[in-house]
């Protein structure tokens, strides 16, 4: 059972689909890039690479020095590294990582053979993104075993950084809870399958912006998956779900648009419909999830009366279908101060 990303672009940053748990494989194949004194595989307790999130374990190859450092990032403070063992790697060569989740440690392959083992100096439960960065050329990351059997939620990490605590009452907390597993657990299954869910649907990796898609229709259980990174200094992104590819469409059934600075207004995310003319705003979110410069993923699940969005594993908000029937949208438009890195449809 396998969730598989071939030839992402670097830096890759995105979360660990079911998460992590006993018996979790991850792998990473590439190549070490010539003319760079290295690469970096970090397990994080969230998505920010600059300046860097929690991290649990951090393998960094390194030509200058012929060693591999392990360590981990705890506190915004380096623990003590590790650097014993041998050098398995050559630049311009490939190789295969494979990091084994145990329940005492992680245990690292290269190349089909044990290369380390490295105790947990924090909560493996806590680790929800991968990262690969610097002198690599990846080839295919590949997640495998250790999700949650059915019904079993498992460990929730706490939130860091720019996230605080989810607000509102439980019924949300818990739609959150069922929102994000489900995601998770059906982008896992996408992966094992490894088919699209309609012609041309497969990841769409490093799309120009303005981005206009096809959406193959709009249903319940229909997935949208966005992966990107603001620009630094960036002022507004905005996601349209709409009728057709025109900039300036007569229907949006939800338009969804990130404000870091715009209009003298910060840090919000206003989202509203349009039939003809613009519709009622609505405002109101938990925390602001968006950071220029820094990696997020954003998933829209259709339901029947309303859209649900999560950023980076967290529920963000739901918007009421304010427009029937879905069935006429049936293009997404991306647009805005941001690099888009992935869009994937699923259902």
């Amino acid at each position: 059972m396998a969730n598989v990303v071939r030839n992402p672009a670097t830096p890759y940053v995105a979360p660990i689909p079911g998460g992590v748990h006993d018996g979790t494989v991850i792998h990473v194949k590439g190549i070490a890039e010539r003319h760079h004194n290295g690469f970096l595989i970090a397990l994080q307790c969230s998505c920010s690479i600059d300046p860097r999130s929690e991290s649990p374990f951090v393998f960094n190859p390194r030509f200058t020095d012929n060693q591999v450092i392990r360590n981990s990032l705890r506190g915004g403070s380096w623990g003590a590294e590790e650097r014993h063992g041998g050098f398995p790697f050559n630049q311009g060569s490939s190789f295969d990582v494979a990091i084994h989740i145990k329940q005492q440690h992680y245990s690292v392959h290269v190349d089909g053979r044990h290369f380390c083992d490295y105790s947990h100096r924090m909560p493996k439960e806590r680790v929800t993104h991968l990262t690969c960065e610097q002198g690599i050329r990846i080839k295919e990351i590949r997640f495998e075993g250790g999700y949650p059997q059915p019904g079993h939620h498992g460990h929730h990490p706490p939130h860091h950084g720019h996230h605080p605590p989810q607000h509102g009452s439980g019924n949300i907390g818990a739609a959150f809870g069922k929102f994000v597993g489900g995601v998770l657990n059906e982008m896992a299954h996408a992966g094992q399958n490894n088919t699209p869910s309609f012609p041309g649907s497969g990841p769409i990796y490093n799309p120009p912006v303005p981005f206009v898609h096809h959406l193959g229709g709009l249903y319940p259980n229909k997935m949208i998956v966005i992966s990107g990174i603001p620009h630094p200094g960036a002022s507004r992104f905005t996601v349209y779900i709409q009728h057709g590819s025109h900039h300036e469409p007569h229907e949006i059934a939800m338009c969804v648009d990130a404000r870091f600075w715009f209009n003298n207004e910060s840090n919000s995310v206003v989202r509203n419909h349009k039939q003809g003319g613009w519709g009622s705003e609505e405002r109101t979110i938990p925390f602001f999830p968006f950071a220029q410069n820094a990696p997020f993923e954003m998933i829209i699940l259709v339901e029947h009366h309303q859209f649900k969005v999560a950023v980076n594993n967290q529920h963000l908000m739901e918007f009421r279908h304010r427009i029937q029937p879905l069935g006429r949208f049936d293009t997404l438009r991306i647009d805005g101060d941001l690099r888009l890195t992935q869009v994937r449809f699923q259902g």
